[in-house]
């Protein structure tokens, strides 16, 4: 934990339930509790309630609520610890942080990614830059944007980020976790030269991660690369873009999701800082539901080639499966948003925003362009494209709303429409979880399932070893669900008495994922209920992941050399070798792989 445990209990006992939930919601008494409108939730009748007495506040309808510092990290949408943290602030309550190793190790990763941001920055303005800054220049990003958004420059040289850090005491190993610098055969050399540097940034505002720029006209160097994942960046999970720790985000109530770094930045400095992009990867469902801390609100404005509205299209289906608002904004005569603010300013940008077509409208658009309604089977195929979006509505008004459009735009009538998108859609959706139960039995055949099973089992009763895990494809929907609430525990400096009832209180889980975690559980008690059952088993379950990871990775062959080094791990793993010696070998084989 960050902060001692007394500590956050005294903070806790100093702490008025009614004081801080009366900041943010209108209160009456009502007995010895006190009654409100549900912040949490669209409430028309007092369902909120707030007793002192127990020191706790809940929502009998949505079932939000807690203590004072889980109803402040909810409502304030921050982490735990820092409302821990404001809240002792607030109210002038004194508390101690404490030693831990990982915040410890954390902290010396965010200081080696200030340290290497802070070499980029200087190498920026140098006689060796001229190439990155006429690129920049090019782009219409000048000096004062380039120091605003702390652009920086990797120079062309082999080990100049690496010396630089090694002199500044940072160990070698640390830099290479953080794919820094990388070492080959012929030796050491920095990831990121000759490219255009940009900083991406945690919710709090850490450096966590580089996107780099090449500057050499050649097909067979990648444009764009980003920084490895890493102990404090998973790719999926973050955007480009967050200033101010998001509370522009929230002020403003919207949010709009750009393709690019570029595209970002011209936003930014047009005065739309609330623009964000996905780290060179599709939307993904946790970088969604990270949005969703800030907003209900997106605006997608993607390039209008086809790989771009192919990606409008897909995050459509994951923005709409997490319950937000979208609209999407159309070009004429420009490639994309950078482009367009470039040749037509700000004004015109907002008038593209005020004539955004709302997702489905956008849709419409989109499959009437490859479908003739004139034609009957057409029309059928045309319909069926709309399966997919009706399969992430949750709201019945929702899916009434748009089926009653889309009868009207098509003069079918409304009941047959309902039958294809939402009856049969509904059987098949039903039909696709017995396929995935099936393809589960295929997977425990082959052994993966099992290994998800051992693997959970290990880390509900052992939640120490979930740092060893916490990066592995999971397959299963309960898998899923577990990881991402210990990740919520550990992220938020929380434990758990019973996790397994914890996990099942959440609500989240169906009734066959109950009695699956009921029996992995019951695993857990058999499998490891001593220290050297423990041991045994994580070093079986570790084994296990490496072979099925670098499996997968000797299927790709289109470089030689690095099939190669891979088929070297692969005999060495099959000598017998001691444990330390196996971690040292999944490092470089993730090193070989990255």
């Amino acid at each position: 934990m960050k902060y001692k445990s007394e500590d956050i209990d005294l903070l806790l006992q100093q702490l008025h339930i009614e004081e801080v939930v009366g900041e943010f919601v209108d209160l009456k008494k009502a007995g010895a509790n006190y009654k409100g409108l549900c912040p949490f939730h669209q409430d028309n009748h007092p369902s909120f309630v707030v007793s002192p007495n127990k020191n706790i506040c809940k929502c009998f309808v949505c079932g939000a609520g807690g203590n004072p510092i889980k109803f402040y990290s909810e409502y304030k949408k921050i982490s735990f610890v820092e409302a821990v943290e404001e809240l002792a602030k607030k109210y002038n309550i004194p508390i101690t942080k404490v030693g831990n190793s990982k915040i410890n190790e954390n902290k010396e990763y965010y200081d080696i990614m200030e340290e290497a941001h802070n070499y980029y920055k200087n190498e920026i303005f140098k006689n060796t830059a001229r190439d990155a800054l006429e690129y920049l220049s090019k782009r219409k990003i000048n000096p004062k944007l380039i120091k605003e958004n702390e652009i920086g420059y990797a120079p062309n040289i082999w080990t100049g980020l690496y010396d630089y850090l090694i002199t500044k005491g940072f160990e070698k190993e640390k830099i290479f976790i953080l794919g820094l610098a990388k070492e080959s055969e012929k030796g050491i050399y920095d990831t990121f030269r000759n490219r255009v540097i940009f900083p991406i940034y945690s919710i709090a505002g850490k450096v966590i991660a580089f996107g780099g720029r090449s500057l050499e006209d050649s097909k067979e160097i990648p444009k764009y690369i980003n920084s490895q994942e890493t102990p404090i960046f998973t790719k999926g999970r973050n955007l480009y873009g967050f200033i101010q720790k998001g509370s522009n985000i929230k002020k403003k109530n919207y949010s709009i999701l750009m393709e690019g770094y570029m595209d970002v930045l011209s936003a930014h400095s047009y005065g739309f800082d609330v623009a964000l992009a996905p780290l060179g990867t599709a939307l993904t469902e946790e970088q969604a539901q990270l949005l969703k801390k800030y907003t209900n609100n997106v605006i997608l404005s993607f390039d209008m080639d086809e790989a771009g509205q192919k990606a409008t299209e897909r995050s459509i289906l994951i923005l709409k499966s997490e319950g937000f608002n979208i609209r999407v904004l159309s070009y004429k005569d420009a490639k994309d948003p950078d482009d367009y603010l470039k040749k037509y300013g700000k004004d015109a940008f907002l008038k593209v925003v005020k004539e955004s077509l709302e997702a489905f409208d956008y849709l419409y658009l989109r499959y009437s362009s490859e479908y003739s309604l004139e034609d009957h089977m057409s029309k059928q195929n045309f319909i069926n494209r709309f399966k997919g979006f009706f399969q992430c509505l949750d709201s019945d008004l929702e899916k009434s709303l748009y089926i009653d459009k889309l009868s009207k735009s098509l003069n079918i009538d409304l009941e047959i429409l309902k039958t294809i998108l939402i009856t049969n859609n509904n059987k098949k959706r039903i039909k696709n979880t017995y396929e995935k139960k099936e393809e589960s039995k295929d997977l425990d055949e082959k052994g993966l399932y099992n290994l998800e099973k051992l693997t959970l089992a290990l880390i509900l009763s052992h939640n120490e070893y979930f740092i060893d895990f916490k990066n592995k494809e999971i397959v299963s929907s309960l898998g899923k669900k577990i990881f991402q609430y210990i990740e919520f525990l550990q992220e938020n400096a929380e434990k758990s008495t019973n996790i397994i009832k914890d996990i099942i209180l959440t609500g989240n889980l169906t009734q066959d994922e109950e009695k699956e975690l009921v029996n992995i559980s019951l695993l857990s008690i058999d499998d490891f209920s001593n220290k050297l059952d423990i041991e045994k088993g994580f070093q079986i379950i570790f084994m296990s992941w490496f072979i099925l990871e670098l499996k997968e990775a000797l299927k790709e062959r289109s470089n030689l050399l690095k099939h190669i080094k891979l088929k070297k791990i692969e005999d060495k793993l099959k000598q017998h070798i001691e444990f330390n010696d196996l971690r040292a070998l999944y490092s470089e084989f993730k090193n070989i792989n990255a």
